[in-house]
């Protein structure tokens, strides 16, 4: 439920962090309607749950004992109660003595009621247990825009990605093949990108049956033709004409 001038808050400062909440004692009947959130201590200088949801959706925290060392072998720290839903949770985790060596990290995702959430770092699965029995019960996935997502749903969007990658890399093909009576000329200007960031130019100098001799005379960063990038000498290699494109 929302925060509100009307509810009860207590501030608690400990390891660094300033915590807006309360410790709360939910009769445990009604634990089963909450999910839990647990905290990883990465560094042993302390970690909290800080902020549930924000602007007029925040929450009070519900702050409770259960949840230290709930993961064997993975040092973490007190949790909180959270109703389920979709929430976007921020932690801080101190990396020293005091609050300013504490950093937020954000994570997006829908609670289930009776499970815990290990929140392990943003780079790292989210491990979910049944928070009674502390049986696993699976991981959830960093995706985009600080989310997490299910095995199954990191799955679908892993093979769109690769599907759309495949597709992306057809077209260019099919493109090359239009373009290569003009990319095998004498003098043709022609384009390499190589991974996301630089482009290569150069131009044509000599062809073979399957091969042409390119002069790479200038090398940028992608989206910005007036930035260079440092230690470029000009060159020259032979290459498969499939392996270039036209500069536009």
């Amino acid at each position: 439920m929302p925060s509100s001038p009307a509810v009860f808050r207590c501030v608690m400062i400990g390891l660094g962090l300033a915590l807006s909440g309360c410790a709360t004692t939910i009769p445990e009947a009604q634990l089963h309607d909450y999910a839990l959130l647990v905290p990883q201590d990465v560094t042993g200088n302390g970690a909290a749950v800080t902020e549930i949801d924000r602007g007029p959706n925040r929450m009070a925290l519900q702050m409770t004992a259960e949840g230290s060392n709930i993961l064997p072998g993975v040092r973490t720290r007190p949790g909180v109660n959270v109703l389920p839903g979709r929430h976007t949770i921020e932690v801080n985790v101190c990396y020293g003595g005091g609050a300013r060596s504490c950093t937020p990290d954000t994570y997006v995702f829908e609670a289930q009621p009776g499970v815990a959430y290990v929140l392990r770092g943003p780079a790292q699965t989210i491990v979910m247990l049944d928070r009674f029995k502390k049986s696993p019960l699976g991981e959830l996935y960093p995706a985009a825009q600080h989310a997490f997502v299910s095995q199954q749903e990191w799955t679908t969007m892993r093979n769109g990605e690769l599907a759309a990658a495949a597709d992306a890399g057809l077209r260019l093909s099919e493109q090359r093949q239009r373009d290569l009576p003009m990319i095998r000329k004498v003098g043709a200007h022609v384009c390499q990108e190589a991974g996301r960031d630089i482009i290569y130019s150069g131009y044509v100098e000599r062809l073979t049956d399957d091969k042409m001799q390119i002069r790479i005379a200038e090398a940028h960063f992608k989206g910005n033709p007036n930035l260079r990038p440092g230690g470029f000498v000009p060159t020259t290699v032979w290459a498969s004409p499939m392996q270039w494109d036209l500069c536009n």
